[in-house]
């Protein structure tokens, strides 16, 4: 696979179905004893399974947890919840659609520099992956579109780290029209690291120390 840093959008997953969806499946052939796979949200928790009961009712059951380094109300485990990494950006002609608008999947884009610059300011080296045959990927990313940018507009990628497992990194982005920071798009991601057989593995210690000297730190 090749590596884009932190940043090929392969390998994305579907989000867990909505309490609508659950709602609609259990009313149109779900029965007893049906079960649909849950994920562990960003920001903690654990994984497990929801099961469809005799009543109708959906039931949680968890699976064991794994140890999860993230941000709490009270900021524990280190990480800063109002720290981020910044990169300014200006839209380019050839970004905008039909109606004159970026297009959507530009946006997966900026996210994607964001976290590049990002590595790169904390010394670790996409280039450097690359070359060991391993490569970093997305598993899992969420757009959410609030406001569209326009030819001309600078803008400002905003990245944070809300936590990191053993085998996963999570990232927030938050875009920004600039000077009045006029909220653009707000996006969330996983990443994860694959071994030279494109097979899941642990995330290398030096990543993580890396990343959670620079989120738990209060310089700028």
């Amino acid at each position: 696979m090749h590596v884009q840093s932190l940043v090929s959008n392969a390998l994305l997953v579907a989000s867990t179905p909505s309490r609508a969806e659950l709602w609609r499946r259990s009313n149109t052939g779900f029965s007893a004893g049906a079960a649909l796979p849950i994920r562990r949200p960003p920001h903690g928790g654990v994984e497990g399974r929801l099961t469809l009961s005799q009543s109708g009712g959906w039931r949680v059951h968890a699976t064991a947890a794994r140890r999860f380094l993230g941000i709490d109300s009270n900021g524990n485990g280190g990480l800063r919840a109002e720290k981020f990494f910044e990169v300014e950006l200006k839209v380019r002609d050839y970004e905008l659609d039909q109606y004159g608008v970026v297009n959507n999947a530009i946006y997966a884009s900026y996210c994607q520099h964001g976290r590049h610059e990002l590595l790169e300011r904390v010394g670790i080296s996409a280039d450097a992956i690359a070359r060991t045959g391993e490569s970093l990927a997305l598993s899992e990313l969420h757009l959410k579109y609030i406001a569209p940018l326009k030819s001309g507009d600078r803008f400002v990628v905003k990245v944070r780290l809300p936590g990191i497992s053993a085998a996963r990194m999570f990232f927030e982005h938050f875009i920004y029209r600039l000077p009045n920071y006029e909220p653009i798009l707000e996006a969330t991601c996983t990443a994860i690291c694959l071994n030279q057989n494109n097979r899941p593995t642990r995330v290398p210690s030096d990543f993580s120390s890396k990343l959670l000297q620079y989120f738990s730190s209060t310089d700028p």
